[in-house]
């Protein structure tokens, strides 16, 4: 998979993570929306185990083009949260992206832009034709950002995701973008 140079939209931007970001990946796994609304969130119990993630683990899956992360920032500072396209099918050109903020940073603007970035990344660096999406039916946050960025809903999925928090079932809204669509 293509290196990450650093993607900016104003003051934000998205790059590779770094040790410095650890803090914030503790703080996300741990955080209660974070962990309702997104499957597969591992609560990591310190700091080395998220430098462990970071140094040792996303790399990894960088280079056996199975999924992109990334750190959202500004800049020269730690991360604010993080994005990622996973289940990547370059054999579709396709791929799912989901971005999750801490909660003081938690802006229509900030999410939207993060959310663009991490699409651009896929549709320029990866060649993608298509990004998916999943949001909790009731999360209608995260809806509206990815319409905001020109994701089309696509569907309904009756209790597609199970929560990492409460491991509740969440019935799912799924919206799909083309690059000619990101706006």
């Amino acid at each position: 998979m293509e290196a990450l140079s650093v993607l900016r939209d104003g003051e934000l931007l998205v790059r590779r993570p770094e040790e410095r970001d650890a803090d914030t990946l503790v703080a996300g796994s741990h955080d209660p929306l974070v962990r309702e609304f997104m499957q597969g969130v591992l609560a990591h119990p310190d700091r080395d185990s998220a430098v462990r993630w970071i140094t040792e683990v996303a790399p990894r899956l960088w280079a056996g083009d199975r999924a992109a992360y990334f750190a959202v920032a500004r800049e020269n500072a730690p991360a604010i949260g993080f994005a990622e396209l996973v289940d990547l099918r370059p054999e579709e050109g396709a791929a799912e992206v989901s971005i999750w903020l801490l909660p003081e940073h938690r802006r229509m603007k900030t999410a939207a832009a993060a959310l663009r970035l991490a699409c651009r990344f896929g549709f320029e660096e990866l060649g993608l034709r298509r990004i998916d999406a999943y949001a909790a039916a009731d999360n209608m946050g995260v809806q509206v950002v990815g319409a905001s960025i020109g994701f089309r809903r696509a569907g309904f999925r009756p209790a597609l995701f199970r929560s990492s928090r409460t491991q509740a079932l969440h019935d799912a809204v799924y919206a799909t973008l083309v690059p000619e669509d990101l706006c």
